[in-house]
């Protein structure tokens, strides 16, 4: 059983890629007995070379927020979500499990810097990622089937989160669902993080290496990410048909609790946001103390 009072304890660690892996094996095992992992352990495969460096023209991964820790996180709830749409009557086939998982692997593969790109982190292609995963996928996801490989570039596409989902045009309702439930996983999956609010310092510098306006500064960002929740909630309800709410189905059936770790872990970093954004700035970062990122903000920049 999970402690009332600790929420994030449920979602588990994302930082190690390994444990991922092991999870999400085991989540799949739980509703798809007998499924075989081949292909998506492959999907983690490749990853570990692309993001350490170890792709043939690719450099490693150097973006600050969209790193590994959040593709873990975002595939580790993909698995939740599939598992909770299964319990509530809607699974996927063997196929399109595989694509909404190996889709949530490669989902920011885009920012992925070539070995020509000399300059940046991978942070100036914010507004094409997903048409760079996109090709990725087509380039080194050869193995899959064609209709998988098809299912994944559709779920990847999805989480263009710019774009209303009426823009991804679906062959059936198990593709749909796949998309859909990365998607949603994409968006809760990082809120719920125990250090989205610290993590939210680094996307500032993403979205300044992008030239990505509205922003003036780190301060302005955290004020304004309660907004952006409130948008994100409405695309989830809406356009993404409330799919995260079969979460607490997993969590059921998982750890014996009917709850909804995930909710419960932003509304916690909601409500903690609302007490930092009301402090003086000068104050802010000595409350957002979690994951060593306000060091490294400092360090980069010495913004206050």
């Amino acid at each position: 059983m999970i402690a009332a009072d600790s929420p994030f304890s449920a979602l588990g660690n994302t930082r190690d890629t390994g444990e991922v892996e092991a999870q999400v094996a085991g989540i799949v095992g739980a509703f798809a007995p007998g499924h075989d992992l081949t292909r998506i352990a492959a999907a983690f495969g490749l990853l570990d070379r692309a993001f350490d460096g170890g792709l043939p023209g690719y450099q490693k991964l150097k973006t600050l927020y969209h790193n590994r820790s959040h593709t873990n996180e975002v595939v580790l709830c993909t698995a939740r979500m599939l598992h909770g749409l299964h319990l509530a009557g809607q699974g996927l086939d063997a196929d399109h499990i595989d694509a909404a998982l190996i889709g949530a692997l490669m989902h920011d593969i885009g920012y992925l810097m070539r070995d020509e790109e000399a300059s940046g982190t991978g942070a100036q292609f914010t507004d094409s990622h997903v048409l760079r995963g996109v090709e990725f996928a087509r380039a080194h996801l050869v193995d899959l089937p064609p209709a998988v490989l098809d299912s994944t570039v559709k779920v990847i596409l999805l989480t263009d989160h710019r774009k209303h989902p009426g823009w991804v045009k679906f062959d059936t309702l198990q593709q749909q669902r796949a998309a859909y439930a990365t998607a949603t996983a994409d968006l809760i999956g990082q809120m719920a993080n125990r250090e989205y609010l610290e993590r939210v310092l680094l996307l500032y510098f993403e979205f300044e290496e992008a030239q990505l306006g509205g922003f003036a500064d780190i301060h302005d960002l955290l004020e304004k990410t309660t907004a952006f929740y409130r948008m994100t909630k409405g695309r989830l309800d809406q356009d993404l048909d409330g799919l995260a709410t079969h979460l607490m189905q997993h969590f059921s059936q998982q750890v014996g609790a009917e709850r909804n770790f995930y909710q419960e872990s932003i509304d916690r970093n909601l409500d903690y946001l609302e007490r930092v954004v009301r402090m003086e700035r000068r104050h802010r970062l000595e409350s957002l103390k979690r994951g060593g990122v306000v060091e490294q903000v400092l360090a980069m920049k010495g913004r206050d």
